[in-house]
């Protein structure tokens, strides 16, 4: 769903900055929502390769990279993705809350709250 905003945040620049060619943004938009999926194909193929190799030593069935290394993986990522978020985005809001208004600011942190617990719970049924 964070796609679609993404390409509009870039289209809407590169249309503003050459008008007569609507292509382009178009094109920039698209390649760079492939970045996604090229980055998540790539970890797909490293991280299936450190949990699926073989040491000798090692009993069928366990991973080289120590219990549980795609979840490390993925904790390590989520702490990246909120630091990003504490450390930019909500500083980022606020100072443009400060202009228009804060309603919009904390009702934009609640709903996106709900929606994580949602979906969280949603994921466990």
């Amino acid at each position: 769903i964070h796609n679609i905003p993404e390409g509009i945040a870039i289209a809407i620049p590169c249309l503003k900055a050459r008008p007569d060619s609507p292509w382009l943004s178009f094109v920039l938009a698209s390649v760079s929502g492939l970045a996604e999926p090229a980055g998540a194909f790539v970890s797909l193929v490293f991280l299936r390769g450190v949990e699926r190799r073989q040491v000798g030593g090692v009993k069928e069935g366990q991973s080289i990279g120590g219990e549980g290394t795609l979840e490390n993986v993925l904790a390590f990522v989520a702490g990246i993705m909120i630091t990003v978020s504490f450390l930019e985005l909500f500083p980022e809001a606020k100072r443009h809350a400060v202009k228009t208004g804060m309603k919009p600011y904390y009702s934009g942190i609640v709903v996106g709250f709900i929606v994580m617990i949602a979906t969280e719970f949603g994921m466990s049924l």
